[in-house]
């Protein structure tokens, strides 16, 4: 293994390594010695722009296939059964360029679970049944997706784009695109496999506690058995849009609510280290929600509720910029919101870049780069892996570039592309009226002319200095609390933390929570609650992203919490600006904008998918008490002032707490602490049916199954339960059965009461098919689980307690271990359940397996289309 030099690596307490092998598999390995899971990351730069042209989704069931038996492996879902006795996760996703592979378990499986993975990888089976049955699974996730817009979105820009690009393809697959003899199509995946599936056209990416020689030879063995060399070679494709056909308006069907209208602008010269410092700065400008962002521009108008941007880059050396735009007003028409657009970019135009804060933009870089990637590392590890794609081996740990240092003529060159003349614009509507054409493969009815809009931008000033985004906010001015005494109405929770955060590195956590009596906050209420307060944090957004905190908003009975997580040196810093934003006063405007993102929400709830519905009437069931349906609308203020509880890294100093006890000793508060978590229902035995509306016409169906009590035996007894089935599930009803794309089985803690959800969407199958099916395994895995032998039953059971009790070791677990004793939450008993799994004994499981299968406390949940 060669060992690749890395210009510099983070200051975070973690060890880094790339290494080449020499068949030319690139590995980054991570060594955390207190991590308390393992993390892998297997990827490929082959997707669906690769397949073949009569073969359209091979890539998606090559996919799909590889979990499908391999040399050593050879029965069909094993993987998922390893994963599950390891305590872990694992998934699977194609995309244009690339196709991903990822698992994280314990630490002990990290070597198990890679050893297989790295099997199907290199020798799957492509029997021909097996074909035949994932095929089907594939035209069921079709069938599924017909009511996901973006979908369609792709359906109907395919038909748009230049006919040789790789995005005029149709990449989900279904039965029809994928149809032939299964001998066939498996010798079709083969040579596919064998063309791209090699060292030089994959990397490996690992985050592991193990020491980093251990690492090492984890990767080596996994590098020795992929083949060598290089992938073949693929043919680039020129541009992406005809510049003959621009600017083009693009007027489409969506299945569901209308959704936002999609701005396409394709960029070249923009993937060089210069371009891409451009389009850096244009996408936070573009995002921004301050007065002189392109966001905020389009609120203060009243033309816009949300704005999000993408690029998306492929090999050809051209990039495409999305501008996904929500209209406050969707019976305007976007003549209105095109022109303030180009008009807030002649004035972005008109205001020089030398002016902006580049250095302490970029002094923010350099600081979130020291501090190392924050919160859960498998999705860094996934973006590293698309990185590869286009940059550099040794680039990819670098921050994302240089800010500093701006180079005018590149900026120049970037905003001379996004003209009207080279626009495309998508927008789509409820029903078929004007649209006369046809995408093929999904049927989506669709438009595409000329976009006479005249677009007339007015604007030649510069963007006011004052209206910038925020890139460095000043602790405020207030006087800091010296007393010693509690602030009423909030309860404190100090966590300890390892000394390394304690002297200024790695990740800190530190979270404020809202509570009320669960019968002073129903659910609209908190949901409209949390829309405004999240709508006055945003203009921190892009501070708080470019130092390395993350924020994240979080509703539950009663209570609305604020979690932010980040390097210890600006942790503070965040949480009092959070809190100085949240007092601010709102106004009309904020209030409308609020409102119209409730209404979204509500929407989306509406239009889920049938599991989704089934999962949310499920919550407000259990949760609640009362389904969400019944309820009336709920005014925007809950009643009585909220209790807070702060919880905090116990080695941030007094000049760190004391500016936030001040922010939070000026908050309405209840005058003391006496919040508890509200109970849940509880289930009498039986079974109780209950029908759930739903727009779409999959069937689904949920069966909860409720444990006995919240005694630690039952918490870890149905915890012990689920790693046992979840995989058995999955197996039978998916694999064996085909019933359908979504098939799933999990643990469901609810207010403290452990519990399973058995959930099966289909779109092949009827409610009588798919009950039965859910009956005949649940027959089947009594006989199986009461004659497993009880030492296996005691292994699992240790190995489970094992990987709670490195959870809760953690740094993340012991933050949770502490909020939760002092809100008297479920966690609180997580180590107890830790000695319950080490000294469990046969009757103990014996009634385990009777409270589910034999005096079962039951909710059936079935979708009925609407």
């Amino acid at each position: 293994m060669q060992t690749l030099t890395l210009p510099r690596t983070p200051d975070d307490g973690r060890d880094y390594q790339l290494l080449r092998s020499p068949g030319g598999l690139l590995c980054l390995l991570v060594r955390e010695p207190h991590a308390d899971a393992a993390g892998c990351v297997f990827q490929f730069g082959v997707g669906s722009h690769d397949e073949p042209s009569e073969w359209p989704g091979l890539a998606h069931l090559l996919e799909h296939m590889l979990f499908m038996g391999s040399a050593d492996h050879p029965q069909p879902g094993s993987f998922p059964q390893l994963v599950s006795q390891w305590s872990g996760r694992f998934n699977a996703s194609t995309a244009p360029e690339r196709t991903r592979y990822h698992f994280s378990v314990n630490p002990a499986g990290l070597e198990p679970c890679l050893a297989q993975l790295t099997d199907m990888l290199v020798a799957p089976l492509f029997a021909a049944d097996a074909v035949e049955a994932e095929r089907q699974v594939i035209d069921a996730e079709f069938h599924t997706r017909l009511a996901d817009a973006a979908l369609h979105e792709q359906a109907v820009l395919a038909c748009v784009v230049q006919p040789d690009h790789p995005l005029s393809r149709f990449s989900a697959g279904n039965a029809r695109s994928l149809a032939g003899e299964p001998r066939v199509l498996a010798q079709a995946l083969r040579q596919f496999h064998v063309e791209h599936y090699r060292a030089g056209n994959g990397c490996l990416l690992m985050h592991a506690p193990q020491p980093m020689k251990e690492l090492v030879a984890l990767a080596q063995r996994a590098a020795e058995r992929l083949p060598t060399g290089p992938a073949a070679q693929r043919t680039e494709a020129a541009s992406l849009l005809a510049p003959q056909k621009l600017p083009g308006m693009l007027r489409w069907q969506s299945p569901g609510r209308e959704q936002p209208h999609l701005l396409l602008f394709e960029l070249e010269g923009v993937h060089t280290g210069e371009g891409q410092q451009a389009v850096r700065w244009l996408c936070e400008w573009l995002a921004s929600p301050a007065p002189a962002g392109g966001l905020g521009w389009l609120r203060h108008r009243g033309l816009a509720a949300e704005l999000r941007v993408d690029v998306q880059r492929y090999r050809n050396k051209r990039s495409l910029l999305r501008l996904e735009i929500e209209p406050l007003d969707r019976a305007e028409e976007p003549v209105g919101l095109l022109n303030a657009l180009f008009s807030w970019l002649a004035a972005l135009r008109a205001t020089p870049s030398r002016e902006w804060p580049q250095a302490a933009r970029q002094q923010l870089e350099d600081q979130a780069f020291a501090a190392g990637p924050q919160g859960e590392l498998l999705p860094w590890l996934a973006s590293l892996g698309e990185r590869l794609l286009h940059e550099p081996a040794e680039q990819i740990l670098e921050s994302i570039g240089r800010w500093a240092g701006l180079e005018e003529g590149t900026w120049r060159n970037l905003l001379d592309q996004l003209e009207p003349a080279r626009l495309l614009l998508a927008c789509s509507q409820q029903g078929e009226a004007g649209l006369p054409q046809r995408a093929p493969w999904t049927d989506t009815a669709y438009r595409y002319e000329p976009l006479h809009v005249p677009l007339a931008p007015t604007w030649n000033d510069s963007l006011n200095e004052a209206d910038w985004p925020v890139w460095s906010p000043a602790m405020p001015e207030q006087a800091a609390r010296t007393e010693s005494d509690p602030i009423p109405g909030v309860r404190e929770i100090p966590v300890p933390y390892r000394l390394a955060a304690a002297e200024g590195t790695g990740s800190e956590t530190t979270r404020i929570a809202w509570c009320w009596p669960v019968e002073q906050l129903d659910r609209d209420q908190g949901e409209r609650l949390q829309a405004l307060w999240s709508l006055q944090l945003e203009p921190l957004n892009n501070w708080m992203s470019a130092t390395g905190i993350r924020h994240l908003w979080s509703n539950s009975p009663g209570v609305i919490s604020l979690e932010l997580q980040g390097p210890s040196q600006s942790l503070p810093l965040g949480l009092v600006a959070a809190l100085e934003a949240l007092k601010a006063p709102d106004d009309e405007a904020l209030q409308r904008l609020a409102e119209h993102r409730y209404q979204t929400v509500m929407k989306e709830r509406d239009h889920a998918l049938p599991a989704y519905r089934l999962l949310d009437e499920l919550d407000a069931l259990i949760c609640r008490g009362t389904p969400h349906s019944a309820r009336e609308a709920a005014a925007t203020q809950p009643a009585g002032h909220p209790q807070i509880a702060w919880l905090y890294p116990a080695a941030w100093a007094a000049g760190e707490r004391q500016p936030v006890a001040a922010a939070l000793a000026s908050l309405r508060v209840a005058h003391a602490f006496r919040w508890h978590p509200p109970a849940p229902r509880r289930l009498g035995q039986g079974t109780e049916a209950i029908e759930v509306g739903c727009r779409h016409a999959d069937r689904a169906q949920i069966l909860y199954c409720q444990g006995d009590s919240d005694s630690v035996a039952d918490l870890a007894g149905w915890q012990l339960l689920h790693q046992h089935i979840s995989a058995s599930f999955f197996d039978q009803l998916r694999t064996r059965r085909q019933l359908g794309y979504w098939v799933v089985a999990r643990y469901h803690e609810v207010a403290g009461v452990p519990g399973l959800i058995l959930l099966v969407q289909s779109p092949s199958h009827d409610h009588e098919a798919i009950s039965n099916a859910i009956d005949e395994w649940l027959a089947s895995e009594h006989a199986r689980l009461s004659a497993l032998p009880f030492a296996q039953v005691q292994s699992q059971a240790r190995r489970l307690a094992d990987h709670l009790r490195t959870q809760v070791q953690s740094d993340a677990g012991r933050s949770e271990l502490a909020w939760a004793r002092a809100l008297s939450l479920p966690y609180a008993t997580v180590l107890e359940q830790c000695a319950a799994l080490e000294q469990l004994t046969t009757e103990q499981w014996s009634q385990v397996r009777e409270g589910w299968l034999e005096k079962p406390r039951r909710l059936h949940l079935l979708s009925r289309q609407i």
